[in-house]
Parts: C-alpha cells; sequence; structure tokens
C-alpha cells in the first residue's frame, strides 16, 4: 500500500464524510510504467482507480483527473468546509496534446471568461 500524498473530506446533505485520497505513485512491477491510486470513500459506492503513465509525473496528473471528474459527478451533493453545496473545489483538468499556442489560447479564454463571470457578481 502507498502512501496518500493528498486527502480532502467532504459532507454530503445529511453530514456524512467522504473522503478523496490521491496516493503516492509507484512504479509497475515488471513495466517501465507508473500507477497512482486515486480512492474516495463515503459515498453510495466506494471508487478506485488508477491512473496508469509512462512516469510518475503523467501517472499522477492521470490519477487526479480520475478522481476529480468522479467527484465532479457528485458534486451537486456534496460541500467543502463551510461552502456552498456543490463547491467542491476540484480543478478543471484537460490532458493536451495540442500545440502551445493553442493551449496559450485556451488560457486566455478560460481567464476572460472568469475575469467575466466575476465582473457579473459585483
Amino acid at each position: 500500500m502507498t502512501d496518500v500524498i493528498a486527502q480532502r473530506l467532504f459532507r454530503t446533505r445529511k453530514g456524512t464524510g467522504v473522503v478523496a485520497r490521491v496516493h503516492a505513485p509507484e512504479k509497475m512491477p515488471h513495466s517501465s510504467e507508473w500507477s497512482c491510486k486515486v480512492d474516495v470513500k463515503g459515498l453510495e459506492a466506494p471508487f478506485e482507480q488508477a491512473g496508469i503513465g509512462v512516469d510518475s509525473f503523467q501517472a499522477l496528473c492521470l490519477g487526479f483527473r480520475l478522481l476529480c471528474a468522479h467527484l465532479d459527478k457528485y458534486a451537486a451533493t456534496l460541500r467543502f468546509l463551510d461552502g456552498k453545496e456543490g463547491d467542491v473545489g476540484t480543478p478543471l483538468i484537460v490532458p493536451w496534446s495540442f500545440t502551445p499556442s493553442l493551449k496559450a489560447e485556451a488560457y486566455r479564454l478560460i481567464d476572460g471568461k472568469i475575469k467575466q463571470e466575476l465582473g457579473a457578481e459585483r
């Protein structure tokens, strides 16, 4: 069993604790690949998967992406700390195999939309 390197506690509508964990990436036996286990306990069904990558960095990124995508399915019923229900604070993680200039354009678009949303809240 690998060490837990990150953990977040949520609460359901009923106040039940839900814990999401990311484990340290580890080299897979008899392979050049790495694995990063993620799990969620406290929901109706436990969740456990692993991101598999060519190195520990890629495995960690893929594991975290799997975890966030799973949590986002339940986000409407969860809360983090004293936040509003649905505000679980997971990042948007998008795998990228396109050009750096398109990535920069995507960041500009996201930043613009965030600023627009913040301006609308005022």
